[in-house]
């Protein structure tokens, strides 16, 4: 007689771990190394099931509407009763606490839950689940606290929730799931209280648990308010807009503006000033930020913009915070991609429905290039004003220095304030906070508690303004003392140049208007370029320095674009010089046929000059060896109304620059500097330094050790070189004086 087939087990013990792995499992477990981390092959370990989850439906009649279904082998596995409370875990997701369930029909370590009472986080990828019996006695809650997560609701249903919630296991962080009108909705549980005072974190609901349900009030934290300094006109304008579309009655009378756009250089600071603006209305808001909306599903991105819009809608009066536009709402062009289409799509939507309700939501946009921007969007009834916030001035840079200064301890008087205020050009608001962080610094070094001038002076030669940090500029380093002579064409450019932007008042009060532009014209080498350097280095202004063939782009319209982004910059960095060297390759006489490029580029140019948008503390200074060849229109009153001849170096002149250029030599001392200036009549600045370069070229060719150059080497170089600068260009330059004069 055969024997009796026995009945096969569910679960067997490893002999490696010593934990309980289904029969089916035991090769696997054994192949994975008794990994506890993997989810191949679920496992018991120390009354703990760590295994999957899956979503199934409605439980089936006669079960409590708070059970998890579980196989009964691995029920008695982990030590659960029918009925008793078991605590399920995963990562990223709030606890839950259900009643065990014995189900034969499920897969020996399987758990089932309904899936529509988890809440969003337990519905996201199958990760690791585990499962142990909660010990010890749970205590009956007396009070509780929820707040509703993902929808707003204003009637209260909290004696509905209680009479759904009765029995159930809830702690401080639980999520709870009602359907409310067919809205699912994910209520939190904020606070419990107990009578008996014990060590478990769960409670138990019961029908005398007094229930609260908080409303979604924006909490403040009391916090010293931050104050901007400098932009007081501006936050008054927008307070203005703001107020006006909060107001019922006034929006009944004409359509508010309900979007703005700020935009300005970056670090100006736009987005303080929208949260300064957020904090002192006290009003609801919520921010929209491009990286935090954007997903890779279909649909998903417009569906949070929605409910953003929503929330704002259902909290009004309310502001949208819209940080960086230009990445919600890219210019369209033939690379942009079917998401961000549909995405400004959605957003215009948006707005065009804030109008349609008469929504009191107000639109707070930001950017740093506007024309990066929709056009859509930058219209009435949609972003209605834009309010640009320039590189700070004077004026404003004093403001934000002052208030910045107030919040930390330092001995800097209001003159000493001012001195530094001068000495900033180009720096926007974050350069200021910089700049106290650095001259901070330098206090903690030395030991001292407040910050002295000459801790924000030293900071002043770290800190590079941000403004300027885009053109790549490096502040040319010649001084006026490198320049040999010259002492009356250097008193003229401080006049036409330096005078009038340190000194504006004084011009001012004597009604002189100052010349708007400087041509330096004379034959090359005699150092106009380097004369435009050291009046850079010596006034301490913003320097722009540009050469013609720059500008030239083989794309239409990009030229033209250059010029005017060349004068935007300049205008928000005032005071500054930008210098045109080569002037004649852009200034040149336009021809009659048709216009090409380079016309293109100088009717830009004299447009920028005096066109519309004037140059407030802006100075051309422009550089060319060929005078006669430039166009007439740019030499009139106005644009280029101050020229200056820089000729060949005198006697004197000649002398200093050989003397200086001496003083940096290896020379002996029978080197007559004063003879070699009478020798090299008609000799360029240039030329004068290549004759003592190729003067100590020919002492090393006699003798490799040589000490220093000798006046037998000056003279042996002066047999074969000669001047030149041709008599007919000078007759050039006195040509073009005298037509100057008669015109």
């Amino acid at each position: 007689m055969p024997p009796k087939q026995t009945k096969k087990t569910l679960w067997v013990d490893c002999e490696r771990c010593g934990c309980s792995i289904t029969s089916n499992d035991k090769n696997i477990h054994v192949e994975l190394n008794c990994k506890e981390d993997q989810i191949k092959c679920p496992y018991i370990k120390d009354g703990t099931l760590s295994t999957w989850l899956v979503r199934g439906a409605a439980p089936p009649s006669g079960v409590p509407k708070d059970a998890v279904l579980v196989h009964p082998s691995a029920g008695m596995l982990i030590g659960s009763v029918i009925g008793g409370p078991l605590e399920l875990c995963r990562e990223g997701a709030p606890k839950l606490a259900k009643r065990m369930w014995p189900s034969k029909t499920s897969a020996p370590a399987a758990v089932i839950l309904p899936v529509a009472d988890l809440s969003s986080a337990w519905c996201n990828d199958n990760k690791k689940v585990t499962v142990s019996v909660i010990q010890g006695d749970i205590p009956l809650a007396s009070y509780i606290s929820v707040k509703v997560q993902n929808h707003k609701i204003d009637n209260d249903i909290s004696n509905i929730l209680k009479q759904h919630f009765c029995k159930y296991f809830v702690y401080v962080g639980s999520i709870l799931v009602y359907y409310y009108f067919g809205k699912k909705l994910e209520i939190e549980v904020i606070a419990v209280k107990s009578h008996i005072k014990e060590e478990n974190n769960w409670f138990i609901l019961g029908e005398n648990t007094v229930w609260s349900l908080e409303k979604d009030i924006v909490k403040r934290i009391n916090k010293k308010p931050v104050q901007l300094g400098g932009v007081d006109d501006i936050l008054e304008e927008v307070k203005a807009l703001i107020n006006i579309t909060f107001d019922p009655q006034l929006a009944v009378s004409f359509q508010p503006t309900r979007g703005l756009l700020i935009y300005g250089h970056s670090g100006i600071g736009k987005t303080a000033m929208c949260k300064y603006l957020i904090e002192h209305l006290n009003c609801f808001h919520v921010e929209v930020n491009g990286p935090a909306i954007f997903s890779k599903y279909f649909g998903e991105t417009e569906a949070t913009m929605k409910k953003i819009f929503f929330k704002a809608i259902e909290n009004e009066p309310s502001i949208i915070l819209v940080d960086e536009l230009e990445t919600i709402c890219p210019r369209r062009s033939s690379g942009s991609t079917e998401q961000e289409r549909r995405v400004t799509a959605a957003f215009v939507a948006l707005l065009d429905r804030l109008h349609e309700e008469s929504s009191r939501v107000f639109v707070l946009a930001t950017t740093r290039k506007p024309d990066a921007i929709d056009p859509m969007l930058r219209r009435f009834g949609r972003l209605d004003k834009e309010i640009e916030i320039p590189v700070p001035d004077r004026v404003r840079r004093k403001g934000i220095l002052y208030s910045l200064l107030q919040n930390i301890s330092s001995q800097v008087s209001s003159p000493e304030i001012d001195s530094i205020t001068d000495l900033a050009h180009g720096y926007v608001a974050a350069d200021l906070v910089n700049l106290c962080t650095q001259a901070s610094l330098k206090c903690i070094k030395r030991s001292s508690n407040a910050i002295q001038v000459e801790d924000l002076i030293s900071a002043l030669t770290i800190v590079r303004p941000s403004a300027m940090r885009e053109l790549l500029i490096e502040v040319p380093n010649v001084r006026w003392s490198d320049i040999g002579g010259q002492d009356n064409l250097k008193l003229k450019l401080r006049q036409a140049v330096e005078w009038p932007l340190k000194h504006a008042d004084s011009f001012r009060r004597l009604g002189v208007k100052p010349p708007s532009g400087v041509l330096l014209y004379g034959p090359p080498g005699c150092s106009k370029t380097m004369i435009a350097k050291a009046l850079a280095t010596e006034s301490r202004l913003n320097f722009l320095s540009i050469k013609g063939p720059e500008l030239f782009s083989k794309w239409v319209g990009e030229s033209e674009r250059a010029v005017r982004d060349l004068f935007t910059k300049a205008r928000q960095v005032a005071p500054s010089i930008i210098f045109f060297d080569e002037m004649d390759a852009i200034g040149g006489e336009r021809s009659t046929g048709e216009a090409g490029v380079h016309e293109r580029v100088l009717a830009q140019l004299l447009t920028e000059l005096d066109g519309v948008v004037p140059l407030h503390s802006v100075t051309i200074l422009a550089a060319t060896n060929r005078p006669d060849k430039m166009d007439r229109a740019l030499l009139r009153p106005g644009r280029l109304d101050r020229l200056i001849y820089v000729p060949l170096p005198d006697l004197e002149t000649r002398l200093q620059i050989l003397e200086l250029k001496l003083s940096q030599m290896s020379s002996s001392d029978d080197i007559n500097p004063h003879s070699l200036a009478c020798k090299t009549d008609g000799f360029s600045g240039a030329e004068l330094h290549a004759l003592c370069h190729e003067a100590a070229l020919q002492a090393l060719e006699k003798d490799l050790a040589c000490r220093a150059v000798t006046m037998e080497n000056f003279e042996h170089v002066l047999k074969n070189f000669n001047p030149r600068t041709p008599e007919s260009l000078l007759k050039v330059y006195d040509q073009f004086a005298l037509g100057q004069k008669s015109g």
